[in-house]
């Protein structure tokens, strides 16, 4: 399902290389319905290019930023786009893509054309929501939200709404703080135990690494209340073995496992 219309300027699209001459190339927009731009050499990479072919390659994607569009001169831009961005964006456009395949799905299992899918719902989603794929993820999360935002007929938001509580899961989110513990105190060890038993009472998982090392770690939904529940636990955990003798250490991931 493609965009109509033209891009912005500055905005990032995906692209398909499509031809390579020796100072540009030409790449398919391929969100957009028939449009092409155009890659000086000069704008493919950071640094000097010899060979724009050491870059680039036919049917390679892409994610380029809008430099320029006269009447139906597209001019784009590689070198522009840092890797954050074309990460983000490609990440986009991948997730954009699966949410049409679950559309075709849903044509599929209503035994009606993919075009009366995207006429009755792609299209719309994509007027109300910005994409197809936030839409999904507004359905999923939240079936008042999404009724009263997409003002789809109730037979189509009834149909998105089965389609993604058969196919979506919520993430879940595992984080882990590793902790260095030391008490000089003669019963010591016993004092880290019940100091780590009680983070285990209060719903954390805990595990011994090796002497002094320790971790305690947690799951739920909400990255950032379980990475602030994992700080608080650690600094009480921290300050009970200071106030028995002993020297407290630890770091909380910022990243999480799914």
């Amino acid at each position: 399902m493609k965009k109509s219309g033209k891009p912005e300027f500055n905005e990032l699209v995906v692209c398909r290389i499509t031809t390579i001459n020796p100072n540009s190339a030409f790449a398919k927009l391929v969100e957009y319905e028939n449009l092409t731009g155009m890659i000086h050499v000069s704008e493919v990479a950071r640094r000097w290019v010899r060979n724009i072919r050491e870059f680039l390659k036919e049917n390679q994607y892409l994610v380029c930023t809008i430099m320029k569009i006269d009447g139906n001169h597209i001019s784009l831009s590689a070198k522009r786009v840092s890797d954050e961005q074309a990460s983000r964006k490609m990440n986009e456009f991948k997730r954009e893509q699966k949410s049409l395949k679950m559309l075709e799905i849903l044509a599929k299992n209503m035994h009606i054309d993919f075009e009366k899918i995207q006429d009755n719902i792609g299209y719309p989603l994509q007027e109300s929501f910005g994409s197809v794929s936030k839409a999904l993820d507004i359905a999923f999360k939240n079936e008042d939200l999404f009724r009263k935002r997409s003002e789809l007929e109730k037979k189509w938001s009834d149909a998105v709404i089965d389609l993604v509580k058969r196919n979506y899961s919520e993430k879940v989110y595992i984080l882990k703080s590793e902790l260095n513990l030391i008490t000089y105190k003669e019963e010591g060890v016993e004092i880290i135990k019940k100091v780590l038993l009680a983070s285990q009472k209060s719903g954390f998982e805990v595990k011994y690494i090796s002497a002094p090392k320790y971790t305690i770690s947690k799951s739920g939904k909400n990255f950032k209340e379980i990475q602030s529940s994992l700080e608080a636990e650690s600094q009480r955990i921290s300050k009970e073995i200071e106030k028995n003798q002993g020297v407290a250490s630890f770091e909380v991931e910022s990243r999480a496992r799914k």
